[in-house]
């Protein structure tokens, strides 16, 4: 089983796609982490991305394809669930000559609620991400703002999502592989969701 969930920022994919990670024995692949990894440990690629980060544009598709390549054949016997992977439908294309993906899920969230949920969102010197209103970090913690949390950069990214996200979900939905979840609601009613989509064992469920 390999699994891409989609969704714009701050939906709370991330979350979600490591639970299923967790759950389902799959390798986790996150773009964002992976380039912010760069980012800070000052690499080429990292002051490559964060010219484009910190402007809340796309990183170029000649420096995601490049990464996302190496993870595949690195993890070449490992099924895996993507985290906000695809794109772009580039993207999608180069990614089906790679692997071959069994679901699509399409997070499904408003604007508005995508910045009250970034303006809590922090994360800390390991890259855990946590909420200050829902998933405070525990006591004695260090943590830090995401650059690209601050508003004006989540509204472009939002309105960036929205506008090539049409072309990804037609190209999958075609494939009979895209299923929306919507991402109002608790981690676990979410968490439930996709569950049910992935047919997960009912005695599992329990």
């Amino acid at each position: 089983m390999n699994v891409a969930v989609l969704g714009p920022p701050g939906c709370g994919k991330g979350t979600q796609a490591k639970l299923l990670a967790t759950h389902f024995g799959l390798k986790h692949f996150s773009l964002g982490e992976t380039l912010r990894m760069e980012v800070d440990k000052g690499t080429e690629l990292g002051r490559k991305t964060q010219t484009y980060v910190s402007k809340g544009v796309l990183v170029p598709e000649t420096i995601v394809l490049e990464v996302f390549k190496s993870f595949v054949i690195k993890n070449a016997n490992r099924e895996l669930i993507l985290d906000g992977y695809p794109r772009t439908v580039a993207q999608a294309e180069a990614l089906d000559a790679l692997l071959n993906l069994s679901s699509v899920i399409l997070f499904q969230v408003s604007e508005e609620e995508i910045l009250t949920r970034v303006s809590g969102r922090v994360i800390d010197s390991k890259g855990r991400s946590y909420n200050l209103q829902s998933n405070p970090p525990p006591a004695g913690v260090q943590y830090n703002r995401r650059v690209d949390d601050r508003p004006e950069v989540v509204r472009e990214r939002f309105r960036e999502y929205c506008r090539d996200i049409v072309p990804i979900a037609d190209y999958y939905r075609q494939q009979g592989i895209l299923k929306n979840v919507s991402a109002t609601g608790s981690i676990g009613s979410i968490l439930d969701q996709l569950l049910g989509i992935l047919r997960e064992p009912s005695e599992l469920t329990k």
